[in-house]
C-alpha cells in the first residue's frame, strides 16, 4: 500500500511540475491598464491566433500565454476600448515560431499612449 501512495504522489508531483514549467516555456503577453478608465475590450491578434483578455480594471493587469507555434511571422495587432469610448488600435512587436519564454508587456498609459515592450530577464527593451 505504501508503494501505491509513493507512485501516486510521484505522478501527481510530476504533473504539477510539468504544468507550471509550461508557463515558463510558453510566450506570454501582459496587458497593463494605467489609463484611468476600465478597459472593456482588450483583444490581441497574432498571426496564428486570437487572444481576448476580457475587461481590465484601471490599475490592473492580465497575462495570457500563447502557443509556441505560429502559422506565420507577423506582429501583435491590438484592439482596445475603454469605458470612456476611447479606442486604441495598432500593432507592435514581432511574432515568430518557437519564441521560448518571450514576455511582451503592452501598457495603456494615462496620456492615452500605448507602450509595447519585450522584457528580457528583468531588463526591458522598448519596441514602440
Amino acid at each position: 500500500m505504501k508503494l501505491l501512495y509513493k507512485i501516486v504522489f510521484s505522478v501527481v508531483a510530476l504533473l504539477v511540475f510539468v504544468y507550471y514549467s509550461s508557463f515558463y516555456v510558453l510566450p506570454s503577453i501582459t496587458m497593463v491598464n494605467s489609463s484611468g478608465a476600465e478597459l472593456t475590450l482588450v483583444e490581441i491578434d497574432l498571426p496564428g491566433s486570437h487572444l481576448d483578455f476580457g475587461s481590465i480594471a484601471n490599475g490592473s493587469s492580465n497575462t495570457l500565454h500563447y502557443s509556441l507555434e505560429q502559422q506565420r511571422d507577423g506582429v501583435y495587432s491590438y484592439n482596445i476600448k475603454d469605458t470612456d469610448s476611447v479606442v486604441y488600435q495598432g500593432s507592435c512587436g514581432y511574432v515568430t515560431n518557437n519564441e521560448f519564454n518571450k514576455r511582451v508587456v503592452i501598457s495603456i498609459e494615462s496620456d492615452h499612449q500605448v507602450r509595447c515592450q519585450q522584457v528580457y530577464n528583468k531588463l526591458s527593451k522598448q519596441d514602440k
